[in-house]
């Protein structure tokens, strides 16, 4: 690929990444405390783009090779038949290779992207990974004050209380929200949790009983109790005890 095409995908790169910085569509991607590298890096790279861009445009400019005039004699005896006309260093073939077609396929990622937009990791990525429950760095804090009625808790606040420290969610309405994820044996409500981006993705889980499975990968809130804890080690999953089951819409942000 010669430079004219590298600037221009590191142009095409540079805007599709402040187009995803800017929307909420870095929320599919990342957490949201990445946006402003997100942001920064964007600029960076629209910005060597066009630097680049207009560099490359000036060397073109400067780049010429001044004709004879009509009262002088080129190599071979030949009299220049053109007077004040310049010729680039193109027409001699030799200064500027042509960048194949097949080097746009670089490109052909970026603008799937600009068509079709990937959803969040849902349902079928919780299937297949694994869900552990990290232990808590310190003392585990009492729960706040109910909310119309109920705790609202993470599902990963909530599997780590059930596992170390389930004196605190003893006789406390909880809600919890997430997406339907079905098992063998019932059903589970669900959300990824990240630690970076979604290729670092992992589940939150908890067993649901007391409700009917909704449709895979709709959004519910559940409200509840704490009833227990299912597995062994660091696989432990918690059980809710549902009182109410209310349909949701998917949030915007969609990753714990």
């Amino acid at each position: 690929m010669n430079r004219e095409g590298q600037d221009t995908l590191l142009l095409f790169v540079g805007v599709m990444v402040l187009q995803v910085g800017i929307t909420d569509l870095h929320l599919r991607y990342v957490k949201p405390q990445m946006q402003p590298l997100l942001l920064a890096a964007g600029v960076i790279l629209t910005v060597l783009a066009v630097v680049s861009i207009v560099r490359s445009q000036r060397a073109s400019r400067t780049q010429t090779v001044v004709t004879p005039s009509p009262t002088e004699h080129v190599p071979g005896g030949v009299l220049a038949t053109v007077t004040g006309e310049v010729a680039h260093a193109d027409d001699h073939g030799h200064d500027h290779a042509h960048m194949p077609r097949t080097a746009w396929l670089l490109a052909l990622p970026l603008l799937v992207l600009t068509v079709i937009t990937p959803p969040s990791l849902g349902a079928y990525a919780a299937a297949r990974g694994t869900s552990t429950v990290a232990e808590p760095s310190g003392e585990v804090a009492p729960l706040p004050a109910p909310v119309n009625g109920a705790v609202e808790l993470s599902l990963t606040e909530f599997a780590t209380r059930a596992v170390y420290a389930p004196n605190t969610l003893e006789g406390s309405p909880l809600r919890l929200t997430g997406f339907v994820l079905p098992e063998e044996q019932g059903w589970s409500l669900a959300r990824i949790a990240l630690s970076c981006c979604a290729a670092d993705g992992r589940p939150a889980r908890v067993t649901v009983t007391g409700a009917p499975p909704p449709a895979a990968d709709s959004w519910v809130v559940l409200e509840g109790r704490f009833d227990g804890v299912e597995g062994e080690g660091r696989k432990r999953v918690p059980v809710l005890a549902v009182d109410r089951l209310q349909p949701v819409e998917a949030p915007v942000q969609q990753y714990e």
